[in-house]
């Protein structure tokens, strides 16, 4: 599956990707690398070394909106304490209705 703005490149030889320390050396890059050819806004194209393993092709996660209340309470907590950690961040997710992951 294609990204937009990028085509997939066949793997050719790599520069500067370099195999897995498990792997013998001297395979070949189409098992290590994936290489895309990326245009940007002035039309320039580059090339891009990818490891395989990145799967550009998960959906990215959405990101949380806040209300004006939680973002309020939350600059408050930042400008008290930068790290809320423990019962404290269980305790104000709770109470924003925010999963801890939300409150860093």
């Amino acid at each position: 599956k294609d990204i937009p703005g990028t085509s997939a490149v066949s793997p050719g030889s790599s520069k500067g990707c370099a195999p897995d320390s498990e792997s013998p050396s001297g395979a070949g890059d189409a098992d290590y690398c994936r290489r895309i050819l990326v245009r940007d806004a002035k039309g320039t194209i580059r090339e891009i070394v990818l490891p395989k393993g990145l799967d550009l092709d998960r959906p990215k996660r959405t990101r949380t909106s806040f209300t004006a209340e939680q973002l309020y309470r939350l600059e408050l907590e930042f400008q008290r304490c930068q790290y809320v950690v423990g019962r404290e961040r269980t305790e104000l997710a709770r109470q924003l209705n925010l999963s801890e992951t939300q409150v860093r």
